[in-house]
């Protein structure tokens, strides 16, 4: 035991040499400015143990890389292209440690569950390099048919892409809807109160209200007002995680997952004091003289149906931007995490509005969504 403990110091010594090294040489190259951005990684590099010195040596070429395209629309594109690569330095890294994992930014070492449970209000340090994706590609070419007044026909809908038919029976409830954080609440300006259990303010209402509008298209839903941030807030994802199997049992009709949260921002954090006004700006458009809550999708990357979950986002996103253009103001992938979405391809987890729009403001944004998912469940099912 002594003997494997020494090892994995020696180790652990070395990888932190390995990183000061490579932390120098990026400072070296930012500065002077003249590195070549290498960002391939092989097969080879995952096949011996030298996968520390393969992926380290290459550390500052692809965060000069990630500096350098950030402006050119062109990171995400690399990040995925890679992402399969990146997963298996992941799997290897938890097969050799399986007991720990590396926090960036502390020296403790913590347990790969306790990065799984906390969410981004309670580790900034681990997700501030997420990947935003506004715009949708795949979609892009796709020809939309407007009237003489811009309107679009629900028949010109750009159809699903990259989504597999949905199958289920339409006489059962085939829609969950949830809330992992249920006690997020909205407008806490004057009181700096994020968090309520009145549902008068808070993210569970918006939920119904998205239940109701989805069961007046004729859809069958179900909508669990269960608080799983009370009285834990860092084991949320693991009670909503019960929750969710638990409906499954009961019915497993249930393919259409929707987790609602509402985004949120520290009033006391300087640069959200200084960049206020423009956080409240975005925060909500203008649809047809009311404001309207802006929403954005969270994708887990470490789930393993990450893509199918992507592009089932994206089409969402897609019939959003077709008829309430700006509403949708992206995708997040978060750098860790899975937040349930492995439990089915139709996962989706939808940011509505933020801790700076008022309650009115999401419930505008609820009625929008359940005509928007409305139309993207019609046309995803077989």
């Amino acid at each position: 035991m002594k003997e494997k403990d020494s090892r994995n110091t020696y180790i652990i010594y070395a990888l932190v040499c390995l990183l000061v090294f490579n932390i120098g040489t990026m400072l070296i190259n930012t500065i002077g400015d003249k590195a070549e951005p290498v960002f391939s990684m092989d097969e080879s590099y995952f096949e011996d143990g030298n996968i520390f010195i393969s992926f380290f040596s290459r550390t500052s070429s692809i965060i000069n890389l990630h500096k350098k395209q950030q402006y050119m629309g062109s990171w995400n594109e690399a990040f995925n292209k890679n992402l399969s690569l990146v997963n298996k330095l992941n799997s290897f890294m938890k097969s050799q440690f399986p007991y720990m994992l590396f926090k960036e930014n502390d020296s403790r070492f913590v347990h790969d569950d306790e990065i799984e449970e906390k969410d981004v209000e309670n580790n900034p340090s681990i997700v501030e390099d997420f990947i935003i994706i506004d715009r949708l590609e795949e979609y892009e070419d796709l020809i939309i048919i407007k009237d003489s007044k811009g309107d679009v026909s629900y028949s010109n809908i750009p159809k699903p892409l990259n989504i597999n038919p949905l199958k289920i029976d339409k006489e059962k409830p085939y829609i969950l809807i949830y809330h992992t954080h249920g006690t997020e609440s909205y407008s806490s300006l004057e009181n700096n109160s994020h968090h309520t259990t009145n549902k008068n303010y808070n993210v569970i209402t918006i939920g119904e209200a998205i239940a109701k509008a989805l069961g007046d298209y004729g859809h069958k839903v179900e909508h669990v007002s269960k608080y799983h941030d009370v009285p834990s807030y860092n084991k949320s994802y693991t009670e909503s995680l019960k929750t969710v199997n638990e409906k499954i049992n009961e019915n497993n009709n249930f393919k259409i997952l929707l987790d609602i949260h509402r985004d949120g921002h520290d009033h006391n954090d300087p640069k959200v004091i200084k960049n206020m006004k423009n956080l409240i700006e975005k925060s909500k458009i203008d649809i047809d003289g009311k404001e309207v809550a802006t929403f954005y999708f969270v994708i887990g990357p470490d789930s393993p149906n990450k893509e199918a979950v992507l592009s089932f986002a994206k089409y969402i996103k897609a019939v959003t931007d077709v008829l309430y253009p700006g509403l949708c103001t992206g995708i997040m992938i978060k750098p860790v995490g899975k937040y349930n979405q492995f439990i089915s391809d139709y996962s989706a987890l939808i940011e509505v509005g933020s801790n700076l729009n008022t309650m009115e403001e999401a419930m505008e944004t609820a009625k929008i969504l359940g005509e928007v998912l409305s139309i993207a469940i019609d046309n995803i099912q077989e």
